[in-house]
């Protein structure tokens, strides 16, 4: 593993143990084994590596998805929903970097969702599209779906990763598919 690899994995379990507050570029260093200036040969300041650390991270997310080959749109939804929240409990670091902290990497709605620029949000938008056409879901704005979807599983993450739930990771994982199941059959075309 090169400096700036090395340097990135720090990066990361640097921001799981102390929070973006704490979060400084002479921690890393430290974690690393390399002096503040060392960093700053590699990341500019602060923000470029918290830009780096965000494409790493969002790298990781959508090779998790992208490896999901499931052709039914429910099963291939279900896997992809499940992906995310073992992502979150899994890797809470790369999935704040994804999800939850600022790094100048992440895409805002409306705008780059609708212009594709997230490839799994596209994709999802996509795969919604096709079960629209095939008479699986209800017609509708592809995007709004997708983001219902999403919005109502990551408030379900923040929740238990806030403490909120006193539930065993198996009971946690059954509780999100549960909810999962109803935001569904809402979307259905029924």
């Amino acid at each position: 593993m090169g400096t700036r690899q090395r340097l990135l994995a720090c990066a990361l379990e640097e921001l799981e143990r102390s929070g973006l507050e704490r979060f400084s570029l002479r921690a890393v260093g430290a974690r690393a084994g390399l002096s503040a200036m060392a960093v700053y040969r590699h990341f500019a300041n602060k923000e470029d590596l918290l830009r780096a650390l965000g494409e790493e991270a969002f790298a990781a997310w959508r090779r998790r998805v992208e490896s999901i080959k499931e052709r039914d749109f429910e099963g291939w939804l279900q896997r992809v929903l499940r992906a995310y929240t073992e992502f979150a409990l899994d890797e809470p670091g790369r999935f704040d970097v994804c999800f939850v902290l600022t790094t100048r990497v992440e895409r805002i709605y409306p705008e780059d969702f609708r212009a594709g620029k997230s490839p799994t949000v596209a994709l999802m938008v996509q795969r919604i599209e096709a079960a629209q056409r095939d008479g699986i879901l209800r017609q509708g704005d592809p995007l709004e779906m997708a983001l219902l979807v999403w919005a109502q599983l990551h408030g379900l993450v923040m929740l238990h990763r806030s403490g909120r739930f006193a539930l065993k990771r198996s009971d946690f994982l059954r509780l999100c598919r549960r909810c999962n199941e109803l935001a569904m059959r809402g979307l259905r075309n029924e």
